[in-house]
């Protein structure tokens, strides 16, 4: 018997150090916060965004996604995450957001734009530009049709050339376009 108080002792104790996990948010209740957010965000007449309200959305959206990921409207939320992560220069971020749209929303007809923006990502605010070059070029074997495909193939062909290189290019097709064949 003193043996069983003391185990029930010893289990009480366990619990009670353990901390509570945070409530849950009701779904309707974070969609309203989000629609609250978007308004703040959106409706800046001088076109400036507000970091903290951008933050709060980006922590918003990502846990609607988390705590709803069967929700149609889970993976646009991920989207304009990363959307916003990108806009704020957080390029680390917005690839995880980017990433996980395309595991686990594949069906999510923006997938293809979401591999796109992470050779965009790469290239842009991370510099890397073989990572960047390799997400382009896995855009367009997966999506050869896609409107953005050729200026796709565009940009994978002069990732990574300084301006002048550019210039030079651009002034040789023209000079090639232009002069007679011989």
């Amino acid at each position: 018997m003193k043996n069983f108080l003391l185990l029930i002792i010893f289990v009480s104790g366990i619990f009670a150090c353990t901390p509570a996990k945070k409530p849950i948010v009701d779904k309707n209740k974070l969609l309203v916060e989000i629609q609250q957010i978007e308004k703040k965000i959106y409706s800046d007449t001088v076109m400036s965004l507000d970091i903290g309200a951008a933050n709060n959305a980006i922590l918003l959206y990502s846990r609607f996604a988390t705590q709803n990921p069967d929700d149609t409207a889970s993976a646009e939320y991920l989207f304009r995450a990363a959307e916003i992560c990108k806009s704020l220069s957080k390029g680390r971020l917005s690839l995880t957001y980017y990433e996980r749209i395309e595991n686990d929303y594949p069906d999510f007809p923006k997938v293809a734009v979401c591999i796109f923006m992470q050779g965009f990502v790469y290239e842009n605010l991370l510099l890397d530009v073989e990572k960047a070059k390799f997400h382009y070029e896995r855009f367009v074997e997966k999506y050869p049709n896609h409107a953005l495909a050729k200026d796709t193939k565009v940009m994978i062909e002069n990732i990574g050339k300084s301006p002048e290189d550019l210039i030079k290019s651009f002034q040789e097709k023209e000079k090639n376009k232009t002069s007679p064949n011989t």
